[in-house]
């Protein structure tokens, strides 16, 4: 079987970063995998099939219309914007190209936390107050509960930081 591998690869070390920590250059690449994560992977899925390794990064519709794999191992996270996550998958649908791992739609819900929150709610399940705030003068004096303050659309915990709580 021919087995697609779509990832976002780090192009630098984290650790080696001349950003300093929590900066938007050091979280950039905060979800993506290293180059051995990558290699670990391929080196698994060849034992069994023929490997084709697609970097999200780049032309991946083109890449993926041409090589036309039977399904893609779907590592990748997408590079900005708050439905990041969906776009590699929202391609392997409309090319009829199976894959793993969840659809875009569960996806970009999944990052959003707050319309997450509300699905839950519906569905009887707890989950704790919260709040969206998009003006930057907000006082958060008024607020009389246990707070963690973090993006919206988010994951891996980029955007907060020591004073997010």
């Amino acid at each position: 079987m021919r087995v697609g591998l779509t990832f976002n690869m780090k192009k630098g070390d984290i650790e080696e970063s001349s950003e300093p920590p929590g900066s938007p250059g050091r979280e950039v690449e905060a979800e993506w995998d290293t180059p051995e994560t990558i290699a670990a992977v391929q080196t698994a899925l060849e034992e069994r099939h023929e490997v084709i390794p697609i970097d999200a990064g780049g032309d991946a519709y083109n890449h993926l219309k041409q090589v036309r794999p039977d399904i893609v191992f779907n590592m990748a996270e997408g590079e900005s914007g708050p439905y990041r996550e969906g776009y590699i998958p929202s391609i392997l649908e409309h090319l009829k190209i199976p894959y793993t791992a969840s659809d875009p739609v569960t996806l970009n819900i999944c990052l959003d936390k707050a319309r997450t929150k509300e699905i839950l709610a519906y569905y009887g399940l707890p989950t704790s107050r919260f709040r969206i705030v998009r003006d930057r003068s907000f006082s958060f004096n008024t607020l009389h509960y246990l707070l963690i303050v973090k993006p919206l659309h988010e994951g891996s915990s980029i955007g907060i930081r020591n004073n997010s709580l």
